[in-house]
């Protein structure tokens, strides 16, 4: 199955914590190819508790392992931003109103690095990410692009039986049934002017995707595709 846009940025990759969910992320696009990320998440703290365990318990029941929500910290992101060509320019993490909250700033010098980092934070991925292709003319087209990054997750535990089983499903039930609560919005802002974009709002040259309860099934085979000029940028497809 095709995987959507909206995974990238701890996005549909932790639908499998998606009650209570609201997550953001801008990336903007410069004019040599690399960029800045946004990610600000709000989730219910009984929510990122029971996608843990279930992840605890292995078996894989709603993807690959993601790493921890306590474990996402400053120094965690730097240790993987290593040697990538990303930089973690902001961090905070805390609590309000009840909720758990995650609010950081990524610069990146171009979409590999990018991408490995949203593909560590979120395990569902597959090893896949953004790239550029060329269009027609001076046009640059920004899409889908498969690095086949290894999963950063934790390792998996063996299938379970018996009461592990059980309390396996319990959880992802948990979790399914939550989504009612699911808002996750991304916006892309490209350096050129958009010719082309699949995203169903478009100002500018920032296109946006937004995925909740009501059209979260109508979403799952969006693949971004944006298509922009390239005249006088310095972007390498």
């Amino acid at each position: 199955m095709r995987r959507p846009l909206l995974a990238l940025p701890l996005l549909l990759a932790v639908l499998g914590s998606a009650g209570c969910l609201d997550v953001r992320a801008d990336l903007e696009l410069d004019a040599k190819g690399g960029g800045t990320l946004r990610i600000a998440l709000a989730a219910d703290p009984q929510v990122l508790a029971a996608r843990a365990e279930l992840d605890r318990l292995g078996g894989e029941a709603l993807g690959p392992p993601l790493p921890a929500f306590d474990d996402v910290t400053r120094p965690y992101l730097q240790k993987r931003a290593a040697g990538r060509g990303v930089a973690l320019v902001t961090f905070a993490k805390g609590a309000d109103g009840g909720r758990a909250k995650l609010d950081c700033l990524l610069k990146f010098t171009d979409l590999e690095g990018a991408s490995w980092m949203l593909n560590d934070l979120a395990a569902a991925l597959g090893g896949a990410g953004l790239g550029y292709a060329r269009g027609e003319g001076d046009d640059l087209v920004l899409k889908p692009r498969q690095y086949g990054f290894p999963v950063a997750g934790r390792k998996p535990a063996p299938a379970p039986t018996g009461e592990t089983a059980r309390r396996q499903a319990e959880l992802a039930t948990t979790l399914i049934g939550a989504i009612g609560d699911l808002n996750v919005v991304l916006n892309v802002t490209v350096p050129g002017d958009v010719v082309r974009s699949n995203a169903p709002q478009v100002a500018g040259r920032t296109s946006t995707w937004t995925v909740n309860a009501g059209n979260l099934m109508s979403q799952q085979d969006v693949n971004p595709e944006i298509v922009f000029s390239g005249a006088g940028l310095a972007i390498k497809p």
